[in-house]
């Protein structure tokens, strides 16, 4: 009896001082927005982290590192700890796109992708006192004139629309601004012929304040199905574009597996629906992981193609 009562001693006083494994998450978790704050990807990014913060009984705390589209928080998130507590918010093309520049050290398969959240639309606009009033005026005009003045964003519409230009005999003459606010006011400031853009158009567009000649994204403007894609007007690109949230490659299983259900529930929220299709104006769709780096890694060879055909 001694012996037993002395082995069960033993054994109670382990289980006091074994650790004890917290279940993920025990602490704040870092959400690292590659955008500026107060912008429409910023805006949504932390709406998300109100409703997770609900769901996964933590804080999340938002910093914003914008800059490059996205890549230097994806360079700040891919060095961090994979234990689930930094993660990043950028968009596909960030991955699908901008390694391909060579402007970065990253690709992606240094990160493990969490989910895809909502979806963008992107269109080309021209000033309402333009001459012409769809695609085919417009380039009919360039192509009177040789040349088109061009507000340019970020590398990709750089790419799409000098494809275009090669495809139509145009001198495209690329005016650099400063995000989509510089290229809208281009635009309504008539500084341009066309100006890349994001869904911020939209209004401006229903308001008479400029005009909307095509649209980017391939699924086109479900409430403008007047406006074209670039697909309907014959032309072999799109720049799909959707919100992404990431971590660093190798991230802990369990923090990945609750992160993405996390998110799965949080973008049926009512306000975050409500921000995507009345405020943001972008489109609903959710992918979880796996199907993100698929999508990713499918963009990634169009883009490719892209490029090759530029340089011919």
């Amino acid at each position: 009896m001694k012996i037993l009562r002395t082995i069960l001693a033993a054994a109670a006083a382990f289980t006091m001082v074994a650790p004890a494994y917290a279940e993920y998450p025990d602490k704040p978790i870092t959400l690292v927005v590659g955008f500026r704050a107060g912008g429409g990807s910023d805006t949504a990014a932390r709406i998300l982290a109100t409703e997770m913060e609900s769901i996964l009984g933590q804080k999340l705390i938002v910093e914003n590192k914008g800059g490059a589209g996205g890549a230097v928080a994806t360079e700040y998130v891919r060095r961090q700890k994979p234990d689930g507590y930094t993660i990043g918010f950028a968009v596909a093309t960030t991955f699908a796109f901008t390694p391909l520049t060579g402007n970065v050290a990253y690709t992606a398969d240094d990160v493990d992708f969490v989910a895809t959240t909502h979806g963008y639309r992107t269109v080309f606009a021209s000033p309402k006192d333009a001459t012409f009033d769809d695609w085919a005026g417009m380039i009919a005009t360039a192509k009177d004139r040789g040349w088109l003045n061009y507000a340019s964003i970020i590398p990709l519409d750089r790419a799409i629309i000098k494809y275009i230009g090669n495809k139509e005999g145009i001198e495209v003459n690329i005016v650099p601004t400063r995000g989509g606010a510089g290229a809208r006011q281009a635009v309504l400031g008539g500084h341009v012929d066309l100006a890349f853009s994001g869904s911020n158009a939209l209004p401006m567009y229903e308001d008479g304040a400029l005009k909307v000649v095509a649209a980017l994204n391939p699924e086109g403007i479900a409430e403008h199905t007047s406006i074209p894609t670039l697909s309907n007007l014959g032309y072999d690109v799109a720049a799909s574009e959707a919100a992404v949230f990431f971590g660093p490659k190798d991230m802990d299983p369990e923090a990945r597996a609750k992160l993405e259900s996390a998110l799965e529930e949080a973008v049926k929220s009512e306000a975050f629906r409500d921000f995507v299709n009345n405020k943001f104006r972008g489109f609903e769709t959710f992918q979880d992981g796996a199907a993100t780096a698929a999508s990713i890694a499918e963009d990634a060879v169009a883009y490719q193609e892209l490029l090759a055909a530029i340089k011919e």
